[in-house]
């Protein structure tokens, strides 16, 4: 038996329980960052069911976002467009962008520093017409303090 071979294995063993502990003491920083991220995913998720029956609502009372070339940054919410549909009568074009200006309201307060775009296009001319034609993508990008990075999420919405 080597003299000092015992000092060895126990400076070794108190350098891996060391580690051991540094690893478990980062774990709720660790668990913290990884739920503050699916909360925001969650919250943009629910934002997002949100808007498509906003969408699918426009399409039912004549304002159809694909039929209107819809193409617009819905996050940071955009200045009230200056009329009022609840005091005055709108059309549904009225009614549909006020609809999606409440809409980026609250998910701005739900999701702050977000970014998000919502892109409506009508299908390719030589497309079969489904009962709805056309779809919207919509991008959202939450903001780095909710994750880790800049995500980006996307969604295709058939109104």
């Amino acid at each position: 038996m080597r003299r000092g071979s015992t000092l060895v294995e126990a400076l070794v063993a108190c350098l891996v329980l060391g580690l051991g502990v540094l690893a478990w003491l980062r774990l709720p920083a660790l668990t913290a960052r990884e739920l503050a991220d699916a909360r925001a995913r969650q919250d943009a998720a629910h934002a997002v069911a949100a808007l498509a029956a906003a969408l699918h609502a426009q399409h039912d009372y004549g304002a159809d976002p694909v039929a209107r070339g819809l193409h617009r940054a819905l996050l940071p919410a955009p200045r009230h467009p200056g009329f009022d549909c609840l005091d005055a009568d709108c059309t549904p074009a009225q009614m549909a962008d006020e609809d999606l200006r409440l809409w980026s309201e609250l998910a701005a307060a739900r999701l702050p520093g977000a970014r998000a775009q919502l892109d409506c296009r009508p299908p390719p001319a030589r497309a079969p017409a489904p009962p709805w034609p056309g779809g919207c993508m919509l991008r959202l990008r939450l903001a780095p303090a909710a994750s880790r990075d800049a995500t980006l999420l996307q969604w295709r919405l058939q109104p």
